[in-house]
């Protein structure tokens, strides 16, 4: 039915660096023919596009990508296909928001520990201003007000590095914001229980995200998904960018042993690698079945 999809991509509404409109006109670009813009833990980047008077020039899907835990580890489900008219919509997002701005102030105490003289508000402070930045960087088409703003790891690593001292992202992640380093940072998020049935309410397929970056052993990715099945998930992402060889084949028979619809996203969030580009993805897998097909006329708000 669709010749390039891609469903699974952020905006500056989260951690991306291309505002909505922005990562719109690349899509097409690309040649994408079904996206689905999920940034985290809230939808106002997509909620902007489907609110233009304009032609998309594609089939543009809502989605969001929601933090939960699985025991210890942090999980992350994508919501897809959705009416953002739901009532629950908003109301469980704003949750996410409180959850997402208590993690932060907990890295940010992480943090300030290891750096004498500096406070947690300075660093929380920084994160906030560089985010707010990056948003006004892309112009003024979309600039969400304060109730709406997105920081995550990723804008605490560009603080580490504007202040000198970490050489790059990859450095502040190792030394300072690693899961080793983080601990119970992410204790505020709901149970992946929770979440799946937050979108299964919301009249949406909950989509288990990226599981290979999980780096679990295969006893535990299958339970794992054993339990994400058990919950009311509906489709897991098997296609993705950069991944090692088998992957794909070895998510896919997970799909077909636990009755999941497959996925695919290039977890796309800005222009740095040819490599993770959107809808630079291989096919769904044959014997598989396609997310799309579980989208309907009651839970996909396209334009197109």
């Amino acid at each position: 039915m669709y010749s390039r999809a891609d469903l699974h991509c952020h905006t500056t509404a989260s951690d991306g660096v291309l505002a909505p409109g922005q990562l719109l006109a690349r899509a097409r670009e690309k040649g994408v023919d079904l996206l689905a813009v999920t940034d985290h833990d809230t939808v106002a980047g997509v909620r902007h596009l489907l609110s233009l008077d304009e032609d998309p020039g594609l089939t543009l899907v809502a989605g969001t990508e929601l933090s939960c835990l699985w025991g210890n580890l942090e999980i992350h489900v994508v919501g897809l296909g959705f009416q953002l008219s739901e009532p629950g919509v908003d109301e469980c997002l704003a949750r996410q928001h409180q959850a997402r701005w208590q993690r932060c102030e907990r890295i940010a105490d992480k943090v300030a520990k290891r750096l004498p003289g500096i406070t947690a508000d300075q660093i929380l402070a920084g994160a906030m201003a560089l985010a707010r930045d990056a948003q006004r960087a892309t112009g003024t088409d979309f600039v969400p007000g304060p109730d709406t703003l997105q920081i995550g790891r990723p804008h605490f690593a560009d603080w580490l590095v504007q202040e000198g001292l970490v050489p790059h992202r990859e450095a502040a992640f190792k030394k300072y914001l690693g899961n080793k380093h983080m601990g119970n940072a992410k204790s505020h998020w709901p149970h992946i229980t929770t979440v799946v049935g937050w979108i299964r309410s919301w009249g949406g397929v909950p989509v288990l995200a990226h599981p290979g970056k999980y780096k679990l052993s295969g006893m535990k990715l299958q339970a794992l998904v054993e339990d994400f099945a058990k919950a009311g998930g509906l489709a897991m992402e098997v296609v993705g960018c950069l991944q090692p060889w088998g992957e794909r084949d070895k998510l896919a028979q997970l799909c077909g042993q636990y009755h999941l619809a497959a996925s695919l996203g290039s977890d796309f969030h800005g222009p740095w690698s040819d490599r993770i580009e959107l809808g630079r993805l291989g096919p769904i897998p044959e014997g598989c079945q396609p997310v799309w097909e579980l989208f309907d006329d009651r839970v996909l708000p396209v334009a197109s």
